[in-house]
């Protein structure tokens, strides 16, 4: 019978829901929905490593999920990835989002997402992922060393020092830039959002020198490094924002921390190279900081987690290799 019931659920179409028995929610699935809601999307192979059980089984509920409307299935992934070989990806469906409502008082939206998550485009779908393969494996490792704590937005919202009634975005700043050109003197004032804001909580450690805060971007080589206008977006300009930040204390008076890594993924050696080079410039003196970390996004993987923490890092000042831990 049991083969016969997962046959049948192989048969369904992959993206598109068809009539099946109602499910029975099970503490796993609602651990998935939070999972998936968190990580905005998710694919197989990360929810097998972050939840206990089989992967076949959770293979099957995952189906179940997708056709009773809880998780959604974005048909973007059929063109950047190839159907049947690689995990299938998920994000969260509006029968998931009400209850994620009713049941935990995570605010509901108009949102659809059954809509929202059929028009996400190709760049869209990939940062995203390479954002969530960095958290999952940093989760993973955490959970492997036992002594260190993800510190979650959650954590680090109910400890700003103000927080606006009605945020459009917590976890964005302003900042304003002087930069000396042969006009003279300029003035920029933009907008820093990084792509993940997290913590580290080193239980072993005393209170006051056991946590690290951390600014996560995921680079595709998308954005150019430098471009002659700051009026324009670059890799360079941002990292004149965080510089800046650090110097004018934004990041104590927005977060309550002082101090915080910029770490940066990369596709190649020879972009954080040139990354390198471009955080120098942003620091007068030019000499670049230990506090800006590099490091290829393809060196981290489900197969060896524990490397996010390890000294896989390179700094913007020198050679020396460099851990999240140090």
């Amino acid at each position: 019978m049991a083969n016969n019931q997962e046959n049948k659920n192989q048969r369904k179409p992959r993206y598109r829901r068809a009539p099946t028995d109602r499910v029975r929610l099970q503490g796993r699935d609602i651990e998935i929905i939070k999972l998936v809601h968190k990580h905005r999307f998710l694919s197989s192979a990360h929810l097998a490593a972050l939840l206990p059980g089989s992967s076949q089984g959770l293979l099957r509920r995952l189906n179940l999920l997708f056709h009773n409307a809880y998780l959604n299935r974005p048909p973007e992934q059929i063109r950047p990835y190839r159907q049947g070989s690689d995990p299938m990806i998920y994000g969260l469906g509006n029968k998931g989002a009400d209850l994620l409502a009713n049941d935990f008082g995570v605010p509901r939206t108009k949102v659809d997402w059954t809509s929202k998550n059929r028009e996400v485009k190709k760049y869209y779908l990939e940062h995203t992922l390479l954002v969530s393969d960095f958290m999952v494996c940093l989760e993973v490792a955490c959970r492997k060393i036992g002594n260190i704590k993800i510190i979650g937005p959650g954590e680090i919202f109910a400890a700003m020092p103000s927080q606006p009634k009605q945020p459009a975005n917590p976890w964005s700043w302003k900042v304003q830039v002087k930069r000396e050109s042969p006009g003279g003197t300029r003035q920029l004032s933009f907008s820093i959002i990084p792509d993940k804001i997290f913590g580290l909580h080193f239980t072993a450690d005393p209170a006051g020198r056991n946590k690290a805060y951390f600014f996560l971007e995921a680079d595709r080589s998308t954005m150019p490094i430098k471009r002659a206008s700051l009026f324009k977006s670059s890799y360079y300009k941002k990292m004149l924002g965080y510089w800046a930040s650090w110097k004018e204390e934004l990041y104590q008076r927005h977060f309550g921390f002082k101090n915080a890594r910029i770490l940066t993924l990369a596709k190649s050696q020879d972009r954080i190279k040139s990354m390198i080079e471009a955080c120098k410039e942003v620091d007068e003196r030019g000499q670049g900081s230990k506090m800006i970390l590099f490091a290829q996004a393809r060196d981290f993987n489900l197969t060896q987690p524990e490397r996010v923490l390890a000294k896989a890092w390179r700094n913007g000042r020198d050679d020396d290799l460099m851990s999240l831990t140090d």
